[in-house]
């Protein structure tokens, strides 16, 4: 299976994964995304972007410095700004972080319900596809451009993704 293929078999996974909204970033060095999918409201994005909330996120500080999984609200003692709750006044009341890879290559998940915390079956899911989707861009700074585009291209079709 080719590497476009397998990535969009992961965005699929995710997408039919329940009634979460997600961003993934994979492959992110110097905190850019060398491929960045996500089902975040459209709003919510426009205002995090607007905000400059990304580096003072306490989700996207830990998933640097850490790999695994943590519930966002285990990062309340370090939301300073107030990302978290800025949050749920968009419907993203409940959330894990999933962090993969290691310092100079890390990708990571954001995942957020808006009526229950994320299950146990959603996280291992989101585990597991971050670990694939981690796997499946090994080598994907020595891509070429046309591949990257193609890539970069799977996130216009999320919206065609959904179940």
């Amino acid at each position: 299976m080719n590497r476009h293929q397998e990535i969009k078999d992961q965005l699929q996974r995710l997408v039919a994964a329940g009634e979460w909204k997600f961003a993934v970033g994979l492959r992110i060095r110097f905190n850019h995304p060398t491929l960045l999918y996500q089902t975040y409201p459209e709003e919510w994005v426009a205002y995090y972007t607007q905000n400059g909330l990304l580096f003072s996120d306490p989700a996207v500080l830990w998933g640097m410095t850490n790999t695994g999984i943590c519930d966002w609200s285990g990062l309340e003692s370090l939301d300073k700004a107030g990302v978290l709750r800025q949050a749920r006044d968009f419907g993203l009341n409940y959330g894990i972080v999933v962090s993969v890879g290691d310092s100079s290559s890390r990708s990571m998940g954001f995942f957020a319900r808006s009526d229950q915390a994320v299950t146990e079956a959603q996280r291992r899911i989101a585990q597991g596809a971050m670990s694939d989707l981690h796997a499946s861009t090994e080598g994907l700074a020595d891509a070429p451009p046309e591949e990257l585009a193609r890539l970069a291209g799977l996130k216009d079709m999320m919206a065609t993704l959904r179940p």
